[in-house]
């Protein structure tokens, strides 16, 4: 049998095998950036700079993806334990359309939950997971 390494920590695996574990070949395949797929008008609204927020419902579809890609902790100092994200700054690229040719640009943003502003296409008194944009930059296939 041929000896191999595995692709993400570098411990032996034989055969035709490319990883060690199911977890590394998770990790390795998910380790880029979060792609968020926008309408145009939004799109080019963060891209100009009105708007500083994108948001999402709370739906397990999201709570799954972001929780992976931002990570989150219990705070125990209340009575009641609360979810707080981590605040680290993260990048998701914000992509009009679907497919790598399409109109993109990646943004440093941080999550929270709240509720969102009107204008920007969220619900009145409808709870959403609330992407910040702090800094937006690396610009693709953009037509002005």
């Amino acid at each position: 049998m041929s000896k191999r390494h595995c692709m993400l920590c570098g411990q032996t695996v034989y055969g035709n095998q490319l990883f060690c574990c199911t977890r590394h070949r998770y990790k390795y395949y998910h380790s880029g950036d979060l792609v968020l797929t926008l309408k145009k008008q939004w799109f080019d609204t963060i891209l100009s700079g009105v708007k500083t927020e994108e948001y999402r419902e709370i739906k397990p579809y999201w709570n799954k993806r972001f929780n992976n890609y931002f990570g989150q902790h219990y705070d125990f100092s209340s009575e009641e334990p609360t979810i707080v994200w981590n605040t680290q700054d993260k990048t998701i690229v914000f992509r009009n359309g679907y497919g790598n040719d399409k109109p993109e640009f990646s943004a440093e943003c941080t999550i929270s939950e709240g509720f969102g502003v009107e204008e920007w296409g969220a619900e009145k008194d409808t709870k959403y997971y609330v992407l910040t944009i702090h800094r937006v930059f690396g610009e693709k296939n953009i037509v002005n």
